[in-house]
């Protein structure tokens, strides 16, 4: 009788050996033969799920997001405005060892999605996906009178996607530079920044 294979289950779990290559070897590296090593499979069995490697990659990165996604969502269930904001911006943060490779992918992808239109725009279409769901809190924020008068939507979303940005090449590059407690302190300030003053 032939073996049942959950298909997504496979697949998942050959997505999460490429992250575990890219992390260690980086992205040039993450070639078919060592993701399938990786995966304990054959090149012929990745061909099964993948139409090539860079199919590979970009399901990696989705399913990346989608996992940080799902983060935010349960931990701003009963959340709104800059409380909800909040909560978003520390799951998008490289603040511990999950996080830190997730980090570690997504710097891993600038370079490769400079010279593949594909990846450059699979990552356009993310970065406008994030962009959406920070103006919405910022937006929600406004509404409730939590933010000063002169709170521009669309400036304050684009420094928050910044900050995000900037903190996770510095703490892959530099990791003792950018410890969780400044990461948190720096996200802090730019949320006080955009508080309205009391009174």
């Amino acid at each position: 009788m032939p073996k049942i294979v959950d298909w997504d289950a496979r697949r998942d779990e050959i997505l999460s050996a490429t992250w575990r290559v890219i992390a260690r070897d980086g992205i040039a590296k993450a070639t078919i033969r060592a993701i399938a090593r990786e995966a304990r499979c054959s090149a012929g069995i990745l061909a099964h799920y993948f139409d090539d490697k860079a199919d590979i990659l970009g399901s990696a990165l989705l399913m990346s997001h989608r996992r940080v996604a799902a983060r935010m969502d349960a931990g701003t269930a009963g959340l709104r405005g800059l409380a909800a904001l909040r909560v978003v911006m520390i799951e998008a943060l490289p603040l511990d060892g999950r996080r830190d490779l997730e980090a570690q992918i997504e710097i891993s992808f600038w370079g490769r999605a400079l010279g593949t239109a594909e990846l450059r725009d699979l990552q356009h279409s993310e970065f406008d996906h994030l962009c959406d769901r920070l103006h919405r809190h910022l937006a929600e924020a406004r509404d409730l009178g939590e933010l000063a008068a002169r709170v521009d939507l669309g400036l304050a979303t684009h420094q928050l996607v910044v900050l995000i940005d900037g903190l996770s090449a510095e703490r892959v590059l530099y990791p003792d530079r950018v410890t969780p407690r400044r990461q948190t302190e720096m996200l802090d300030a730019l949320l006080d920044s955009f508080r309205r003053p009391p009174g």
